[in-house]
């Protein structure tokens, strides 16, 4: 956890990312008075890097793929050693294999990794390096989750997806105890109940791979929030909650 450290947050800023980890990031923004600088789609993070203030304790960067990619190549030709957190797409795999040395060490928190060292997960790889030439990464492992789920709904309809109801009620009480991912299963008001991930960027193997170092076990869309008091706030939105910190 961060407790009192202080991290500067690189965030791409955009309508179309998630209301939930938006504003999340803008709790840590306030919580820690740390600064947000980077508007979404920036060809070039020279100008935002030479912003970066060296009182802090890491820096966080908050990217999809293609960004982050760019990012942490220019962070690393910046000669740059402060310690870089991110968000699961920060260094996705779709990505990661495209990225060198300028990735080793960044830590990352997600639901998924092609290095979780379970023996489903350890076949799956394997398989799609097979097929496909490259790890499955969180947008791989998305769709063949819902496969599965909707597998095993299938499965506890007997097959009658015609009985809107039935199949419903079904979808709701699957639990998958061993996915490639882990264990899930939906709470009470249908989102999932998964292990969230520590990784650390590593070599293995010749390649660049999100090697998990802790996991945090049955995470809700609340955690550690009461869900009643999660339910009753204000919808996460641009303006909510409020950010007075941001540069």
């Amino acid at each position: 956890m961060l407790g009192d450290r202080k991290v500067e947050v690189f965030f791409g800023d955009s309508a179309g990312q998630p209301a939930q980890t938006r504003a999340k990031t803008l709790e840590l923004v306030e919580r820690n008075r740390v600064h947000v600088l980077t508007p979404i789609v920036t060809p070039d993070y020279a100008p935002f890097i030479a912003q970066l203030k060296t009182n802090v304790d890491a820096i966080y960067a908050g990217f999809g793929p293609t960004n982050g990619q760019r990012f942490l190549k220019q962070y690393s030709e910046f000669g740059l050693k402060l310690p870089v957190l991110g968000m699961v797409t920060t260094t996705e795999e779709s990505s990661l294999k495209s990225m060198g040395d300028e990735a080793l060490g960044v830590i990352t928190a997600g639901t998924y990794s092609a290095a979780i060292d379970t023996p489903t997960n350890r076949k799956w790889v394997q398989a799609m390096r097979a097929e496909y030439k490259d790890d499955p990464g969180y947008c791989t492992i998305g769709g063949y989750l819902g496969v599965l789920f909707v597998e095993a709904g299938l499965k506890g309809a007997g097959g009658r997806v015609e009985d809107k109801a039935a199949f419903m009620k079904a979808l709701r009480s699957v639990q998958l105890a061993d996915t490639p991912q882990g264990p899930i299963r939906l709470d009470a008001y249908g989102n999932p109940i998964v292990n969230v991930y520590i990784r650390r960027v590593e070599r293995r193997d010749g390649r660049l791979m999100n090697v998990v170092i802790d996991t945090y076990r049955d995470v809700s869309q609340s955690w550690k929030y009461d869900p009643a008091a999660f339910l009753a706030a204000p919808v996460y939105s641009r303006d909510y909650p409020p950010a007075k910190n941001i540069e």
